[in-house]
């Protein structure tokens, strides 16, 4: 997205009060932690997207519940770093030419100096890392909207078990 920050409070106006535990907070203070726009602002320790667990509109993210809710993808809705994680792709040219992607796991570290202001950096817990699908599948659309479409499909192909014909 062109301008990132306007589309995500373009859609956080868009959010029914029901669904976003935090409308009155984003009503009166905003939706970013400051005048640059890079990060949302926390509370309670937390995104200002998040919605605790209890909560009566679902707990999660309001921005990827909205999405779901109006059918679109979460990727369309949410900003581009919060739905990247935890995937981070690094890119390497090769002598020959080639460049080859390297996806690994983000660090608070990769972001520099910023990192330590990022709240919503949830990926140095375990429970980062764990569900009920392989992350091929699970992150499919993440993973194809990050390395393109080429890419994702040989990372299929070299994940898929050999066919044997016997």
């Amino acid at each position: 997205m062109d301008d990132e920050p306007a589309t995500t409070a373009m859609l956080a106006g868009y959010l029914d009060p029901e669904f976003f535990q935090f409308h009155e907070e984003a009503k009166r203070g905003g939706i970013f932690s400051d005048s640059t726009q890079t990060n949302t602002r926390v509370i309670d320790g937390a995104c200002i997207f998040l919605n605790r667990p209890g909560f009566v509109g679902g707990a999660g993210c309001a921005l990827h519940l909205a999405a779901q809710k109006a059918d679109e993808s979460a990727l369309d809705w949410k900003p581009s770093v919060c739905w990247q994680l935890p995937v981070r792709v690094q890119w390497e040219m090769q002598e020959s030419g080639v460049e080859i992607a390297h996806v690994r796991a983000w660090k608070r570290s990769d972001w520099g100096d910023d990192g330590d202001t990022m709240a919503w950096c949830c990926t140095e817990e375990p429970e980062a890392y764990v569900g009920d699908s392989p992350v091929i599948e699970s992150l499919a659309e993440e993973l194809q909207e990050i390395l393109g479409t080429t890419v994702f499909v040989e990372i299929q192909r070299r994940l898929s078990p050999p066919d044997v014909h016997l």
